[in-house]
């Protein structure tokens, strides 16, 4: 996915010449494209975060289209004010580029982990918000934050996942990545996004469970909406704390009233920090989402969803 990234921001470098590409002294070889083809279209603001979103409020003032990088857990998470008032207030097309978010960076302890950007920036006002599980994803999700005249911050979580993609997507609306047979429709779905899609997949295959992925998560898309209404069960799986993440998006598609709505188990990151540094899958082990135990937790969910409807 990183790949296809560097290819994206290049090619909109290219395409127009007034996008700048900002970074706080993160990504290295991400941008050895950008550098090679528009030199004088990156800038490395060295680490200072806070300044790197005012430079980006000003040149979008100026009529530039600013794309900032960084680590999640520094873009949003230390700039949040700066977010708020230097580019929501004032409705500036800048778009936010969030790398390593959820447990990527697990030998790095819990400073650079982020299990609370999509909670801090779907309160913003304007915000649009975006979550891809693979390349495929990720492109159509560039695409429409490109063409977006208001700020919005696209979520990258582990970037070697598989590609699940085969066909290419039109748009960020909710879609499913694997359906049951019409003859004998599921009336329980797996909804999951960002990079946890790839790892819930296999698990969907072997309870033969529809896959629903969720690339926009603000705005909710139409698809979500009309989506849920089939389905009397969910579970919904998320790198990102219960509060304020998918889930949250998901319970509040319902404040409208659109008719009946499905019970609902949550599996997500537990609201602690991690205790110990490790690998990706020790560290998602803490919070048992680990490839492994994604299983378990999804037989035992499954369970109490059919007690709780008996």
């Amino acid at each position: 996915m990183r790949s296809l990234l560097s290819n994206v921001i290049t090619q909109a470098a290219k395409d127009h010449p007034k996008v700048i590409v900002l970074s706080g002294d993160h990504g290295y070889a991400l941008f050895d494209e950008i550098r090679t083809h528009c030199p004088r279209q990156f800038i490395n603001v060295g680490v200072m975060e806070q300044a790197m979103v005012g430079i980006a409020a000003g040149l979008a003032k100026r009529g530039f289209r600013p794309i900032v990088y960084g680590l999640s857990a520094f873009v949003p998470i230390r700039v949040l004010e700066q977010i708020k008032l230097d580019i929501c207030f004032q409705k500036l097309p800048v778009t936010f580029l969030g790398d390593g978010a959820g447990l990527v960076y697990s030998t790095l302890g819990a400073s650079h982990q982020c299990a609370e950007d999509l909670a801090c920036l779907r309160t913003l006002p304007g915000m649009q918000i975006f979550s891809p599980c693979d390349k495929e994803e990720l492109r159509v999700c560039f695409g429409e934050s490109m063409s977006y005249e208001g700020p919005s911050y696209i979520r990258i979580g582990k970037s070697d996942r598989p590609l699940l993609h085969l066909d290419r997507l039109s748009n960020t609306e909710a879609h499913r990545v694997l359906s049951t047979p019409e003859k004998s429709p599921a009336r329980t779905a797996l909804v999951s996004t960002g990079s946890m899609v790839a790892a819930v997949e296999p698990w969907a295959v072997k309870l033969g469970l529809p896959l629903i992925s969720v690339p926009r998560i603000k705005p909710v898309s139409e698809a979500l909406r009309s989506m849920l209404g089939q389905f009397s069960k969910l579970v919904v799986i998320e790198e990102h704390v219960q509060s304020g993440g998918l889930t949250s998006s998901i319970l509040e598609t319902q404040l409208d009233g659109h008719g009946p709505f499905p019970a609902i188990r949550t599996i997500a990151l537990k609201e602690h920090f991690s205790q110990y540094c490790g690998s990706y899958q020790y560290a998602l082990s803490e919070h048992q989402m680990s490839d492994v135990q994604l299983g378990d937790r999804l037989q035992s969910a499954l369970q109490s969803l059919t007690i709780a409807k008996s």
